[in-house]
């Protein structure tokens, strides 16, 4: 489960990487920081191409870049989904929509229900991925693996995110029926 987990955020991750490198093509900032009085002033700072600062440390550092951030909270979305899902199928199950009494006016319990669907990511992720830095350990072994196997996890991991958004999509026709 880890294993496969940390290659779905791995996944994510690389796919923002990629979408970065498509649209840098047509990012006018690109083209700003070539500008001899902008390199200058880049440089005074200790940055002699921004461009490649930006790619490399700002959107693409595996640690603290913006895709890696934007990863984790992808991966924490997914779980979401399949709680929300879940709930929707406990709804059905019961024969009841639950979800008014939460969202009544003034109801303390709504504020209960975000509480819970939040902690379950947020404990399954630093369990799985983000305890001890293991997404990064599991990325270095990632990059080693070959091209071949890459891909194939790619299809794997792009299946497991298809099956949560389609289970999530799909747990509302039972619900619709109540």
């Amino acid at each position: 489960m880890e294993r496969a987990w940390n290659h779905v955020h791995y996944t994510i991750f690389n796919f923002y990487k990629k979408i970065y490198k498509f649209l840098s093509y047509i990012d006018p900032f690109r083209l700003i920081y070539k500008i001899p009085i902008v390199r200058k002033f880049y440089a005074k700072g200790g940055i002699e191409d921004m461009n490649a600062f930006t790619e490399d440390v700002i959107f693409n550092n595996k640690i603290s870049g913006i895709h890696s951030i934007w990863a984790g909270i992808q991966m924490g979305g997914l779980i979401i989904l399949l709680e929300y899902g879940m709930f929707n199928i406990f709804q059905t199950v019961v024969g009841k929509p639950l979800i008014q009494f939460f969202w009544q006016p003034g109801s303390l319990y709504k504020w209960l229900f975000i509480i819970a669907l939040l902690v379950m990511p947020w404990i399954l992720n630093e369990k799985l991925l983000f305890k001890n830095d293991k997404y990064l350990k599991y990325f270095n072994e990632f990059d080693k693996e070959s091209k071949r196997v890459r891909y194939k996890w790619n299809w794997i991991s792009f299946a497991i995110i298809t099956g949560i958004l389609a289970f999530f999509v799909l747990s509302f026709f039972p619900l619709s029926k109540i």
